[in-house]
């Protein structure tokens, strides 16, 4: 700002609440998504919807499930390209995708 040339301003949107014994974490935006991906069982209250947009991951909402927003964070904003399989198998840490 200093030197005259604005800097680009490029943040990745988020967002979390906790209501009573839920988390919910957000990253990216799910608008114009094509695809969506529950990772988790949301019987057990504890799990993640990726949505996907040409098979790039543009967002995830967490509930729960702070280990996947942690590592999910990189696939949003690096908009990866990520097999839906993997993403759904919980076994698999989103970190190793």
């Amino acid at each position: 700002m200093l030197s005259g040339v604005a800097a680009e301003y490029d943040a990745v949107p988020w967002f979390w609440s906790k209501q009573y014994d839920l988390r919910l974490q957000t990253i990216g935006l799910s608008r114009g998504h094509d695809e969506t991906v529950v990772r988790g069982d949301p019987s057990t209250r504890r799990f993640s919807v990726i949505y996907l947009r040409n098979s790039r991951v543009i967002a995830l909402d967490c509930v729960n499930s702070v280990k996947d927003y942690v590592q999910g964070k990189r696939l949003v904003t690096e908009s990866l390209v990520v097999d839906a399989s993997l993403l759904a198998d919980s076994t698999t840490p989103l970190k190793a995708l």
